[in-house]
């Protein structure tokens, strides 16, 4: 399955939603700490996504000159 950077981010951007709003509703705070881990990792990889897709776009925009 080949999915575009943008797809990837998408989904990205839907787990942080998904997972914050799990935080704000748990109580129990070993399982709110590890959602708060699972978040970061999300996070983390977002950006590391978002940067890519910048890339590929300067990338793109420089080879179509």
């Amino acid at each position: 399955m080949h999915r575009t950077l943008a797809e990837h981010i998408r989904g990205l951007e839907q787990r942080i939603n998904s997972i914050t709003a799990q935080i704000m509703q748990e109580d129990n705070p070993e399982k709110r700490n590890c959602l708060e881990s699972e978040l970061r990792a999300v996070e983390s990889a977002i950006t590391q996504y978002r940067s890519a897709f910048e890339i590929e776009n300067r990338s793109s925009a420089n080879s179509c000159s």
